[in-house]
């Protein structure tokens, strides 16, 4: 075996190219104290001595307590079943009833043999039962399935049955750490009592494989890495095993010297560790494993990117994807198509619309419509989910009960940046000079006086981030597959939530549910049903929003380092269309741009811009728009008048480094002719201008373009 494991070290080695990871190699080798991981002391097939006789009172489960007079030994699976789908062979027949009663138990013992206790890490119980049971070992209860709390009787029922009624898969427990003070050296004696979930029950199912585990070197991933709630200072790396056991992360900025370490040494399934005191904006390479082996990385690919300083001009690019949760070929067209067109660019942050797993958001779905879809993505990128009506199988009730809420880890505590939520379901955080916000449209209550509501309130008046960017799942505008017209959740987010947002100043609001994409102009103040909409008084601005084949970019007054400006116009979006399409007539009067089209949404932030894109498979994008933050103060379409002949001269504020064109027009009565007659590109936020050449004529007027 030490041989075996030499060849396993100097490949890994090879591999990894850095002396961390032998490290961790030779610890595995050294750790050992009997050949192998795992013995299997007592097979599915087991022999066990039984019995259906009432002992209540009599402490049958205790290693002294003599079964000679029990039936057997019988070979499990010990059964009365009509069943031919059971996943092991049905061997001995068990006893009927005894005299009728109206709820037997039946009883079970068996001995197995462990040979060095000291190395013991681990055992597993792999069972088939039908209805529900306790365990004993060596007399002492470790486990219940399916049933309650407190002394069990022979009349005892079970709390349910198994899922399918019948004992159709494996079901498992561990023992490890406290739970392992049971065992002993040589003989140990398992018990078991299995009880009927009710008094009409005849047919019954019993086998236990039992393994004893010797140290951690076969513990195999199951799930992950994947990366969870990234601030400029921590990060949380997850990763699933097959079996319990302990967890480590060795990382560093040099991927070939990974020299800090974080363990935790209790044992467990689904691990997570939080890494703290990192350096902002910055690139740190990881493996992840137990203290005495490694499971993945450490790989070019095994990274992750800290988030710099809130409100610090770093670019950076976020992947949006909504209703993407398929499985299918379409949601793999569109993971590619962004894959293609990212390239080995750092994808910041990664929004998940809801629906990330169908139909009822199982741990099973999100293994195939998540971590095995997105598997190279997860290991350098951060997800940051919300709920969808399928990731909580239709349920409303405002729970952590979800499996989203064991699979996802995300701030409660404001620890990200924004205000504490206190909840998972709705959360801000912060990626240098953007500040985005998700919010839960399917449990959290929508009231204008809701928690979530007040939250937002509270979170918006601290921000003073340039860029805000809210999401969730269900839009306040579409006529996609869903119609916002008619909706409850899409009705009460627009008319309850949207004002919120708008006087805090949001800019951009994403949302799914409609397995389409929507885009609409720079609006604001749009609360009611469709037919409500007032183009002249609801758009701020119109057009394109584009720089290229389209009138411009939009326009809005730049708040760095200040609460943003209330009610100056936002972009609503909808990008259901990353797993499916769904059709809908795609006519809301909000939306410039509506496509039936399988796709998602890149955003790409730098400095006082924003670019947007939606990206279909094709990978060619059909739509783009820009957002471009002016300086709040400029005379953007404001104007100034001279009532003489001669010069005028004026001092501008503005961004400094940023494009001002001045204009000047003669009149402004009937159609306004604005005539360019200076550019300036200051380099201190304030420029004169003089009209040393000004038309005849008693009146002019100026007025300033930021570009």
């Amino acid at each position: 075996m030490v041989r075996t494991l030499s060849r396993i070290a100097t490949s890994a080695f090879r591999r990894a190219c850095h002396p961390v990871v032998l490290a961790l190699i030779l610890m595995a080798i050294g750790s050992l104290d009997v050949p192998g991981q795992s013995v299997v002391v007592t097979p599915i097939t087991g022999l066990w001595r039984y019995t259906t006789n009432n002992l209540d009172g009599v402490n049958w489960m205790a290693p002294a307590y003599d079964e000679s007079a029990w039936y057997g030994p019988g070979t499990a699976l010990l059964f009365i079943e009509n069943s031919t789908t059971i996943p092991a062979p049905l061997r001995t027949p068990l006893p009927a009833r005894l005299n009728g009663s109206p709820a037997p138990t039946y009883y079970f013992r068996s001995t197995f043999l462990v040979t060095n206790l000291a190395g013991v890490t681990l055992v597993t119980f792999s069972n088939l039962i039908d209805d529900g049971a306790i365990f004993y070992l060596n007399g002492k209860e470790v486990q219940r399935i399916r049933m309650a709390a407190g002394p069990p009787s022979y009349a005892s029922l079970t709390t349910g049955t198994t899922p399918s009624g019948d004992a159709q898969a494996f079901e498992i427990f561990y023992l490890s750490g406290n739970a392992l003070t049971n065992l002993v050296e040589g003989v140990n004696h398992v018990a078991a009592e299995v009880h009927q979930s009710d008094t009409n029950n005849v047919d019954i199912v019993f086998g236990a494989a039992i393994a004893v585990d010797y140290g951690e070197l076969g513990v195999a991933l199951k799930r992950g890495p994947y990366l969870q709630s990234s601030t400029p200072t921590n990060i949380t790396i997850c990763w699933r095993t097959d079996r319990p056991a302990s967890s480590r992360v060795i990382f560093g900025t040099n991927p070939a010297s990974l020299l800090l370490t974080n363990d935790d040494t209790s044992r467990k399934i689904d691990h997570f560790l939080t890494l703290a005191g990192l350096q902002p904006d910055s690139r740190y390479y990881y493996a992840v494993g137990t203290t005495n082996s490694f499971l993945a990385g450490p790989t070019t690919n095994h990274f992750f990117h800290t988030h710099p300083w809130p409100g610090l001009e770093k670019p950076i690019r976020v992947w949006v994807v909504g209703d993407s949760g398929t499985g299918t070929a379409s949601q793999a067209a569109v993971r590619d198509a962004f894959y293609n067109y990212n390239g080995t660019n750092t994808v910041n942050a990664w929004l998940l619309l809801g629906d990330n797993a169908y139909n009822n958001g199982t741990d099973s779905e999100y293994q195939t419509a998540v971590f095995s879809m997105y598997s190279s993505l997860l290991t350098r990128s951060v997800p940051w989910p919300t709920l969808g009506n399928h990731d909580t199988a239709q349920g409303t009730a405002f729970v952590d009960a979800y499996p989203y809420f064991s699979i996802f880890h995300l701030p409660t505590a404001g620890q990200a940046g924004g205000v504490p939520s206190g909840t998972e379901h709705y959360y801000a955080f912060d990626i240098g000079m953007a500040h985005f916000i998700c919010l839960d449209s399917m449990t959290a209550s929508r009231a204008s006086n809701g928690a979530m509501a007040d939250w937002l309130r509270l979170d918006l008046a601290i921000n003073t981030n340039r860029w805000t960017v809210a999401y969730w799942h269900h839009p306040p505008y579409t006529k996609g597959s869903h119609d916002s017209d008619y909706e409850l959740n899409l009705v009460e987010m627009r008319q309850n939530i949207l004002p919120i947002l708008e006087a805090g100043g949001v800019d951009l609001v994403l949302a799914g549910h409609s397995h389409s994409y929507e885009r609409s102009c720079l609006i604001d103040g749009h609360y009611g049903p469709s037919w409500t909409f007032a183009t002249n008084t609801m758009i701020t601005q119109p057009g394109s929003g584009r720089e290229t084949n389209g009138a411009g970019a939009y326009l809005k007054p730049d708040g760095m380092g200040v609460v943003p400006e209330g009610n100056r116009g936002a972009i609503y979006a909808v990008a259901g269309s990353s797993g499916s399409i769904g059709g809908g007539p795609l006519n809301h009067p909000a939306m410039y741009s509506s496509q039936n089209v399988l796709g998602s949404m890149v955003l790409d932030f730098a400095s006082n811009r924003l670019d947007a894109i939606f990206l279909p498979t094709s990978g060619i994008p059909t739509d783009w728009f820009s957002i471009v933050k002016v300086a709040a103060h400029p005379p953007r379409l404001g104007r100034l008048q001279a009532n003489s002949a001669g010069p005028m001269q004026f001092t501008i504020w503005c961004r400094q480094n940023t494009t001002n064109v001045v204009e000047r027009t003669a009149a402004l009565d009937g159609p306004v002719n604005w005539s360019p007659i200076a550019t300036n590109v200051p380099t201190l936020p304030a420029f004169i201008y003089s009209d040393t050449n000004p038309p005849a004529g008693p009146r002019r007027f100026y007025r300033v373009r930021q570009e």
